[in-house]
């Protein structure tokens, strides 16, 4: 669908072109004359005109082959080419345009054309629209599946305080009140009483 679309933006930019070209020549009376056209009056309106066509036909271009600009620009060119058209066939219709010989075919056949571009263009930059939302979703999705299994999420940080607990620390025995140790008395290599008291003789 994208393909498509680079493709009448291609074609609608060689045609906003020549329509550039013809209306930047307004002041040739001969020209319009030979082709059966209503010349532009003043003819600084149609030179006006020609110019912000061939700027146009220039972004039309550009985006035919850069991928970001085809959708924003292909949708926007859309509506411009169908209120053309329209016009057009107002003028054509309601408003007794005054055309001779070859006009009768000219005009028409730009609107035919311009309605054409506007039928594609439209529709196909919301379809691909669409589609490059998918796309994208759906490598977000891939990212987030790819990624290592265990590897918990970030914690989200919270307004309360953290608070911290000191360690713990046993002084040895010995150190600090509540802590001493009573050693035991050495025992003494003299006899005990009851050994004096034994009879010598016995």
């Amino acid at each position: 669908m994208k393909v498509l679309l680079r493709a009448v933006l291609f074609f609608d930019a060689l045609v906003d072109l020549l329509l550039g070209v013809l209306l930047l020549m307004s002041p040739f009376t001969t020209l319009y004359a030979a082709l059966q056209l209503p010349q532009p009056q003043p003819a600084l309106f149609g030179q006006l005109l020609g110019v912000a066509l061939v700027g146009l036909s220039v972004l039309l271009w550009q985006a035919a082959f850069n991928g970001q600009l085809t959708v924003p620009v292909a949708r926007t060119a859309g509506y411009v080419n169908l209120a053309s058209a329209m016009l057009i066939i107002a003028w054509m219709v309601f408003l007794e345009l005054p055309l001779e010989g070859a006009g009768k075919i000219w005009l028409p056949t730009m609107a035919v054309v311009l309605l054409f571009f506007a039928a594609v263009q439209i529709p196909a930059a919301k379809r691909v629209r669409v589609r490059e939302r998918q796309l994208k979703m759906e490598r977000a999705l891939k990212e987030q599946e790819t990624k290592e299994p265990g590897v918990a999420p970030a914690a989200r940080q919270t307004n309360t305080p953290e608070y911290r607990r000191e360690p713990v620390i046993t002084p040895p025995p010995g150190y600090g009140p509540g802590t001493e140790v009573v050693t035991e008395p050495a025992t003494e290599d003299t006899p005990s009483a009851h050994h004096a008291r034994q009879n010598p003789h016995s």
